[in-house]
Protein backbone atom coordinates (compact mmCIF):
# COMPACT_ATOMS: atom_id res chain seq x y z
CA UNK A 1 0.00 0.00 0.00
CA UNK A 2 1.09 3.57 -0.65
CA UNK A 3 2.01 5.69 2.35
CA UNK A 4 -0.48 8.51 2.92
CA UNK A 5 0.03 11.78 4.75
CA UNK A 6 -2.12 12.64 7.73
CA UNK A 7 -2.81 16.08 6.28
CA UNK A 8 -2.05 18.25 3.27
CA UNK A 9 0.17 21.27 3.89
CA UNK A 10 -0.05 24.73 2.39
CA UNK A 11 2.53 24.88 -0.39
CA UNK A 12 2.67 28.67 -0.07
CA UNK A 13 4.24 28.23 3.36
CA UNK A 14 7.25 26.49 1.81
CA UNK A 15 10.32 28.72 1.55
CA UNK A 16 11.45 26.76 -1.51
CA UNK A 17 8.17 27.56 -3.25
CA UNK A 18 8.61 31.27 -2.62
CA UNK A 19 12.19 31.16 -3.88
CA UNK A 20 11.14 29.24 -7.00
CA UNK A 21 8.49 31.89 -7.70
CA UNK A 22 11.11 34.64 -7.44
CA UNK A 23 13.53 32.75 -9.67
CA UNK A 24 10.80 32.36 -12.28
CA UNK A 25 10.12 36.11 -12.09
CA UNK A 26 13.81 36.87 -12.62
CA UNK A 27 13.89 34.54 -15.61
CA UNK A 28 10.81 36.13 -17.18
CA UNK A 29 12.42 39.56 -16.72
CA UNK A 30 15.73 38.41 -18.18
CA UNK A 31 14.30 36.80 -21.32
CA UNK A 32 12.63 40.07 -22.30
CA UNK A 33 16.14 41.29 -23.16
CA UNK A 34 16.75 38.41 -25.59
CA UNK A 35 16.24 38.74 -29.32
CA UNK A 36 13.32 37.17 -31.19
CA UNK A 37 15.80 34.74 -32.77
CA UNK A 38 16.24 33.21 -29.30
CA UNK A 39 12.60 32.17 -29.24
CA UNK A 40 13.35 28.50 -28.52
CA UNK A 41 15.43 29.26 -25.43
CA UNK A 42 12.95 31.88 -24.27
CA UNK A 43 10.01 29.47 -24.49
CA UNK A 44 12.01 26.66 -22.92
CA UNK A 45 13.02 28.84 -19.97
CA UNK A 46 9.43 29.96 -19.44
CA UNK A 47 8.11 26.40 -19.44
CA UNK A 48 10.87 25.01 -17.24
CA UNK A 49 10.76 27.80 -14.64
CA UNK A 50 6.95 27.56 -14.37
CA UNK A 51 7.21 23.77 -14.09
CA UNK A 52 9.54 24.08 -11.08
CA UNK A 53 6.95 26.20 -9.28
CA UNK A 54 3.97 24.05 -10.28
CA UNK A 55 5.55 20.70 -9.37
CA UNK A 56 6.58 21.91 -5.91
CA UNK A 57 2.98 23.02 -5.35
CA UNK A 58 1.32 19.90 -6.76
CA UNK A 59 3.65 17.59 -4.87
CA UNK A 60 2.95 19.28 -1.56
CA UNK A 61 -0.77 19.54 -2.28
CA UNK A 62 -1.67 15.85 -2.39
CA UNK A 63 -1.97 12.97 0.09
CA UNK A 64 0.62 10.52 -1.26
CA UNK A 65 4.26 10.76 -0.20
CA UNK A 66 5.25 8.95 -3.38
CA UNK A 67 3.52 11.47 -5.63
CA UNK A 68 5.14 14.34 -3.74
CA UNK A 69 8.54 12.69 -4.20
CA UNK A 70 7.89 12.24 -7.93
CA UNK A 71 6.81 15.85 -8.39
CA UNK A 72 9.86 17.08 -6.47
CA UNK A 73 12.00 14.94 -8.76
CA UNK A 74 10.38 16.59 -11.80
CA UNK A 75 10.91 20.02 -10.23
CA UNK A 76 14.60 19.19 -9.79
CA UNK A 77 14.88 18.11 -13.44
CA UNK A 78 13.21 21.31 -14.65
CA UNK A 79 15.50 23.36 -12.43
CA UNK A 80 18.51 21.67 -14.00
CA UNK A 81 17.05 22.46 -17.41
CA UNK A 82 16.86 26.13 -16.45
CA UNK A 83 20.51 26.00 -15.40
CA UNK A 84 21.60 24.34 -18.66
CA UNK A 85 19.79 26.98 -20.73
CA UNK A 86 21.47 29.69 -18.68
CA UNK A 87 24.82 28.01 -19.41
CA UNK A 88 24.06 28.21 -23.13
CA UNK A 89 23.16 31.90 -22.92
CA UNK A 90 26.32 32.64 -20.95
CA UNK A 91 28.55 30.76 -23.39
CA UNK A 92 26.91 32.64 -26.26
CA UNK A 93 27.63 35.89 -24.38
CA UNK A 94 23.94 36.74 -24.19
CA UNK A 95 23.98 36.76 -20.41
CA UNK A 96 26.48 38.83 -18.44
CA UNK A 97 28.57 37.18 -15.74
CA UNK A 98 26.89 39.03 -12.87
CA UNK A 99 23.40 37.83 -13.82
CA UNK A 100 24.64 34.35 -14.67
CA UNK A 101 26.35 33.96 -11.28
CA UNK A 102 23.23 35.20 -9.48
CA UNK A 103 21.01 32.73 -11.33
CA UNK A 104 23.48 29.95 -10.61
CA UNK A 105 23.49 30.75 -6.90
CA UNK A 106 19.68 30.80 -6.79
CA UNK A 107 19.27 27.51 -8.65
CA UNK A 108 21.80 25.80 -6.36
CA UNK A 109 19.97 27.05 -3.27
CA UNK A 110 16.61 25.86 -4.59
CA UNK A 111 18.13 22.50 -5.58
CA UNK A 112 19.42 21.99 -2.03
CA UNK A 113 15.94 22.72 -0.64
CA UNK A 114 14.20 20.38 -3.07
CA UNK A 115 16.71 17.66 -2.25
CA UNK A 116 16.03 18.12 1.47
CA UNK A 117 12.29 17.70 0.88
CA UNK A 118 12.91 14.56 -1.15
CA UNK A 119 15.04 13.08 1.62
CA UNK A 120 12.28 13.90 4.11
CA UNK A 121 9.88 11.78 2.03
CA UNK A 122 12.21 8.84 1.47
CA UNK A 123 11.39 6.95 4.72
CA UNK A 124 7.76 6.76 3.62
CA UNK A 125 8.53 5.23 0.22
CA UNK A 126 9.47 1.82 1.60
CA UNK A 127 7.00 -1.00 1.00
CA UNK A 128 7.42 -1.88 4.67
CA UNK A 129 5.94 1.44 5.82
CA UNK A 130 2.38 1.05 7.08
CA UNK A 131 0.09 3.90 5.94
CA UNK A 132 -2.48 5.51 8.18
CA UNK A 133 -5.88 3.92 7.85
CA UNK A 134 -7.75 7.19 7.89
CA UNK A 135 -6.88 10.86 7.37
CA UNK A 136 -6.85 12.75 10.64
CA UNK A 137 -8.64 16.03 9.85
CA UNK A 138 -12.10 16.26 11.40
CA UNK A 139 -14.95 15.79 8.96
CA UNK A 140 -17.28 18.70 8.31
CA UNK A 141 -20.52 18.68 6.37
CA UNK A 142 -19.99 17.63 2.76
CA UNK A 143 -21.72 19.47 -0.06
CA UNK A 144 -23.90 17.32 -2.30
CA UNK A 145 -22.30 15.69 -5.34
CA UNK A 146 -24.55 17.61 -7.72
CA UNK A 147 -23.82 21.01 -6.15
CA UNK A 148 -20.08 20.31 -6.08
CA UNK A 149 -20.13 19.16 -9.71
CA UNK A 150 -21.88 22.40 -10.75
CA UNK A 151 -19.32 24.44 -8.83
CA UNK A 152 -16.39 22.61 -10.40
CA UNK A 153 -17.93 23.11 -13.84
CA UNK A 154 -18.31 26.87 -13.30
CA UNK A 155 -14.75 27.08 -11.98
CA UNK A 156 -13.44 25.16 -14.97
CA UNK A 157 -15.14 27.58 -17.36
CA UNK A 158 -13.79 30.59 -15.45
CA UNK A 159 -10.20 29.29 -15.60
CA UNK A 160 -10.49 28.53 -19.32
CA UNK A 161 -11.93 31.99 -19.97
CA UNK A 162 -9.09 33.62 -18.03
CA UNK A 163 -6.47 31.49 -19.79
CA UNK A 164 -7.91 32.56 -23.13
CA UNK A 165 -7.01 36.17 -22.33
CA UNK A 166 -3.34 35.44 -21.64
CA UNK A 167 -0.73 36.93 -24.00
CA UNK A 168 -0.13 35.03 -27.23
CA UNK A 169 3.41 34.11 -26.19
CA UNK A 170 1.93 32.04 -23.32
CA UNK A 171 -0.13 29.88 -25.70
CA UNK A 172 2.25 26.92 -25.38
CA UNK A 173 2.99 27.47 -21.70
CA UNK A 174 0.55 28.90 -19.15
CA UNK A 175 -2.46 28.63 -21.46
CA UNK A 176 -1.84 24.93 -22.09
CA UNK A 177 -0.94 24.18 -18.48
CA UNK A 178 -3.98 25.90 -17.00
CA UNK A 179 -6.34 24.14 -19.40
CA UNK A 180 -4.71 20.77 -18.73
CA UNK A 181 -4.81 21.22 -14.96
CA UNK A 182 -8.43 22.38 -14.76
CA UNK A 183 -9.50 19.55 -17.07
CA UNK A 184 -7.73 17.17 -14.68
CA UNK A 185 -9.73 18.56 -11.74
CA UNK A 186 -13.00 18.19 -13.63
CA UNK A 187 -12.33 14.77 -15.16
CA UNK A 188 -10.96 13.16 -12.01
CA UNK A 189 -13.81 14.46 -9.87
CA UNK A 190 -16.28 13.14 -12.43
CA UNK A 191 -14.59 9.71 -12.41
CA UNK A 192 -14.67 9.61 -8.60
CA UNK A 193 -18.46 9.47 -8.67
CA UNK A 194 -19.66 5.90 -8.21
CA UNK A 195 -16.14 4.47 -7.83
CA UNK A 196 -15.13 2.24 -4.93
CA UNK A 197 -13.58 3.96 -1.92
CA UNK A 198 -9.94 3.34 -2.92
CA UNK A 199 -10.39 4.60 -6.47
CA UNK A 200 -12.53 7.51 -5.29
CA UNK A 201 -9.78 8.58 -2.91
CA UNK A 202 -7.21 8.33 -5.71
CA UNK A 203 -9.27 10.43 -8.14
CA UNK A 204 -10.09 13.05 -5.53
CA UNK A 205 -6.41 13.21 -4.61
CA UNK A 206 -5.51 13.86 -8.25
CA UNK A 207 -8.04 16.70 -8.29
CA UNK A 208 -6.60 18.15 -5.08
CA UNK A 209 -3.09 18.10 -6.56
CA UNK A 210 -4.26 19.72 -9.80
CA UNK A 211 -5.97 22.48 -7.82
CA UNK A 212 -2.68 23.19 -6.04
CA UNK A 213 -1.05 23.36 -9.46
CA UNK A 214 -3.71 25.81 -10.69
CA UNK A 215 -3.22 28.01 -7.64
CA UNK A 216 0.52 28.15 -8.33
CA UNK A 217 -0.21 29.22 -11.91
CA UNK A 218 -2.52 31.91 -10.53
CA UNK A 219 0.40 33.17 -8.45
CA UNK A 220 2.41 33.40 -11.67
CA UNK A 221 -0.19 35.15 -13.81
CA UNK A 222 -0.91 37.79 -11.19
CA UNK A 223 2.85 38.40 -10.70
CA UNK A 224 3.08 39.05 -14.45
CA UNK A 225 0.03 41.35 -14.29
CA UNK A 226 -1.82 39.10 -16.75
CA UNK A 227 -4.91 39.31 -14.50
CA UNK A 228 -6.12 41.82 -11.94
CA UNK A 229 -5.63 41.26 -8.22
CA UNK A 230 -9.39 41.09 -7.70
CA UNK A 231 -9.75 38.34 -10.32
CA UNK A 232 -6.81 36.53 -8.75
CA UNK A 233 -8.40 36.66 -5.30
CA UNK A 234 -11.73 35.41 -6.63
CA UNK A 235 -10.28 32.49 -8.59
CA UNK A 236 -7.82 31.53 -5.86
CA UNK A 237 -10.50 31.55 -3.16
CA UNK A 238 -12.78 29.44 -5.33
CA UNK A 239 -9.97 26.96 -6.00
CA UNK A 240 -9.22 26.81 -2.28
CA UNK A 241 -12.84 26.17 -1.32
CA UNK A 242 -13.26 23.41 -3.92
CA UNK A 243 -9.98 21.89 -2.73
CA UNK A 244 -11.23 21.92 0.86
CA UNK A 245 -14.42 20.19 -0.25
CA UNK A 246 -12.37 17.43 -1.87
CA UNK A 247 -10.22 17.11 1.25
CA UNK A 248 -13.38 16.63 3.33
CA UNK A 249 -14.47 13.86 0.99
CA UNK A 250 -11.07 12.16 1.27
CA UNK A 251 -11.28 12.38 5.05
CA UNK A 252 -14.55 10.46 4.94
CA UNK A 253 -12.97 7.51 3.15
CA UNK A 254 -11.15 4.51 4.59
CA UNK A 255 -7.92 4.23 2.58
Amino acid sequence: MLAIKEYIGNFRDLIVYKKALLLRKEIYTMIKTLKSSDRFIKNSLKKASCAVVANIAEGNGNYYYGREYDHLDIAMCKLEKCQSLMDILFIQEKLVAEKYNRFQAHTKEIARMINALMKRNEPYLSSEFKPVSRCSISLDKITSQEDTFDRVKVFRNAIKKMAGRLPKEESSNLFDQLNRAVDSVYNNFTKSNGANSGRRFQKLNYSIGSLSEIRSFLDIVVMENFITKSEYVHLDEEAGEIQLEFVKRCNNLIV
